[in-house]
């Protein structure tokens, strides 16, 4: 099966006197442009770069959908359904109600200008999407909840390194989300954490109790492609997802098939491989 990466976060922009100016006249709207310059401004490739939502194959003259494909609406309430070959995720994006009509984020992705002290922002990646929230001052909300869609026989768990993933039914993780941290612009570490309740992903940014926070606040875990290849027509599409040479993919299916396993490949701490039941 393949599966997507994705990337969750969350950002806080520092009250500027505009935001000051908003909030005495009773408007907490979060403008598309400083969604934009909220993220423009996050250095150190926090903020992944657009990448389309699709690899087409065009042999024969044909034009085929392969490797991971990601559906954003300019609706929030909408979310974002991601899929890879049978597996399908959709993902509720946090508040989505308070939010308007999104805007073309300059470098692509789509920002969702928000009623409310945090607004999100999605932007396909490669293997995925990254789902970030922008938290504009300290009367944000600590909870951003992502309700999860998924086939029946899958399920939301988390992991003992702090994490979460998502399982099928033979238990191979399938969507992996490292730990969440979380850090302000003076690189300060903030505590964070994921929790799970049935099919929702939680990230806890508690920073409303602390002192001395230097806004922005930056909070994303790492994204980790996880393909497990069962057939062997799926090996150039896990090539092509995970961007690594057709031959290393076929090499491990080769292994693997001694053995009676079945390859599993992934992008995380680099490309690793191991031989799955």
């Amino acid at each position: 099966m393949t599966a997507s990466a994705l990337v969750l976060g969350a950002i806080a922009l520092p009250a500027t006197a505009s935001w000051a100016d908003a909030a005495q006249d009773g408007d907490q709207t979060t403008a598309g442009h400083e969604i934009a310059a909220a993220l423009e401004h996050m250095e150190g490739g926090l903020v992944r770069d657009f990448a389309p939502s699709e690899i087409k194959d065009g042999q024969d003259g044909k034009t085929a959908q392969v490797g991971v494909s990601v559906e954003v609406s300019n609706d929030a309430t909408d979310g974002v359904q991601i899929s890879a070959g049978s597996f399908v995720l959709g993902i509720d994006l946090p508040h989505a109600d308070a939010a308007i009509a999104g805007e073309d984020l300059p470098k692509g992705g789509v920002a969702y200008p928000s009623t409310m002290d945090s607004a999100n922002a999605v932007i396909p990646v490669d293997g995925g999407a990254q789902l970030l929230t922008v938290i504009a001052n300290d009367a944000a909300p600590e909870r951003f909840d992502y309700g999860l869609t998924m086939p029946p026989e899958n399920r939301l768990e988390e992991t003992a390194d702090g994490g979460a993933q998502i399982v099928d039914s033979t238990g191979e993780a399938v969507v992996i989300f490292e730990p969440a941290w979380a850090r302000d612009s003076s690189g300060r570490s903030l505590p964070t954490h994921y929790s799970v309740q049935g099919n929702v992903l939680t990230q806890t940014v508690a920073h409303k109790s602390l002192s001395g926070i230097s806004y922005p606040i930056v909070a994303d875990p790492l994204p980790v492609v996880v393909i497990v290849i069962t057939a062997a027509a799926a090996i150039v599409v896990a090539a092509a997802a995970l961007g690594v040479a057709t031959w290393i993919v076929i090499s491990w299916w080769n292994t693997c098939r001694a053995q009676g396993k079945y390859p599993e490949l992934s992008t995380r701490n680099g490309f690793t491989a191991r031989c799955v039941r």
